[in-house]
């Protein structure tokens, strides 16, 4: 697996909040931040480092029953972590980590479905299973002659991607029919965004899964196809959105805001640093930003800068989730990895959102399941 390179030093934004994302697993982005050899001198010069070291020492040495070292250790780490009480700095094994490093990759190495529970919930365009005849709905029976029925999403979908085969068999029922599907895995790029002009106006529509590696490009392309269709409005929809690479949320916003304005802050323990806009290109139509409970991370940084530097952007919706602080994640020798806080986002005006959530100018709820009063409320908006 390679790991993500070429950010900056606080490019990552990570959330950690029960979702509805079908793997059961929320987004997140990676970033090693290595130390310096002469700052691990210096740690190892520390009294209670040593201290540490000599109970651990002493138990090895003189405790009467036989000690799991690894596990004692392990402990001693969590808590670590435990005792600063921040939610968002905790440890990762290492199949948490690279679920969270794919997941938001440029592209991934698959056969083209979502699961949830063991139902295909998409299937991806010309993908995999799109042409060996995947449907939406079809209940998953067997992966490779393995019965999935008792596994989840997140257990099926690991089985996929972990089976070292190139080649992939789904036994599906489909009603009351059983069917046997076979299928190649291939490099698919992962799509984050969905799009339209909706029927009979001139509103486009954008809908932002999640911040990917390749979001702004995919973004970028999408305004250049609804534009070349005459839009002049747009919704831009991040409900359910729980976050990703923060520079996928910079460039999303500079595609509309106008350069040298204030994006998002940064504000760490020994800095306060304001991130603006550098590019020229911008936009100046009327824009929608549908937002629930649980928009969060780098989908409130996008928010909250179309909200305040944009201009011309209004929020529809509930209160998003309130995720305000970034977070880094350093690889331990044994493969595993720690996320901690190195920082908390700033919105363009200089509010923190932890634990606040930003609250729309259009408060509107989902009363009808069958009917999506939200974004019918953000289309009247726009006419």
């Amino acid at each position: 697996m390679q790991k993500t390179k070429g950010f900056g030093l606080f490019s990552v934004i990570i959330i950690i909040v029960i979702t509805s994302i079908v793997s059961g697993i929320t987004t997140g982005v990676i970033m090693l931040n290595s130390g310096t050899s002469n700052r691990q001198d210096e740690i190892l010069k520390d009294e209670n480092l040593r201290e540490f070291i000599g109970v651990y020492k002493t138990l090895l040495e003189k405790y009467y029953d036989k000690i799991d070292k690894e596990g004692m250790l392990n402990a001693a780490e969590e808590g670590m972590l435990n005792f600063l009480g921040d939610k968002y700095t905790t440890y990762l094994d290492n199949s948490e980590y690279e679920e969270l490093i794919d997941d938001l990759a440029a592209t991934y190495n698959g056969v083209g479905i979502s699961i949830l529970g063991n139902v295909i919930s998409k299937v991806t365009p010309d993908s995999p299973a799109s042409k060996a005849g995947a449907m939406v709905g079809d209940i998953i029976l067997k992966v490779n002659g393995i019965d999935v029925t008792s596994l989840n999403g997140k257990s099926i979908s690991s089985l996929v991607k972990d089976d070292k085969s190139k080649s992939i068999s789904l036994e599906v029922k489909r009603g009351e029919e059983y069917i046997s599907l076979e299928m190649e895995k291939a490099d698919l790029v992962n799509i984050s965004i969905a799009y339209n002009v909706i029927p009979e106006t001139t509103i486009g529509y954008l809908s932002i899964t999640k911040f990917s590696e390749k979001l702004g490009d995919q973004v970028k392309d999408a305004l250049k196809e609804m534009e070349s269709e005459g839009i002049t409005s747009l919704i831009i929809d991040v409900r359910d959105d729980v976050g990703g690479y923060l520079q996928a949320a910079e460039d999303v916003a500079s595609l509309f805001i106008e350069e040298g304005k204030i994006l998002y802050s940064l504000e760490s323990s020994v800095a306060h640093q304001d991130f603006k806009d550098a590019t020229k290109e911008k936009r100046d139509y009327p824009i929608v930003i549908l937002t629930n409970e649980e928009t969060a991370s780098a989908a409130e940084i996008l928010t909250a800068a179309l909200k305040e530097s944009y201009g011309n952007a209004t929020t529809l919706g509930v209160k998003t989730y309130g995720k305000g602080k970034v977070q880094q994640v350093a690889e331990l020798s044994s493969g595993d990895s720690v996320k901690y806080t190195t920082a908390r986002w700033l919105t363009p005006k200089g509010t923190c959102i932890d634990g606040i959530g930003i609250m729309p100018d259009y408060e509107v709820q989902i009363t009808d399941v069958n009917s999506d009063e939200q974004l019918n409320a953000a289309i009247d908006l726009l006419k």
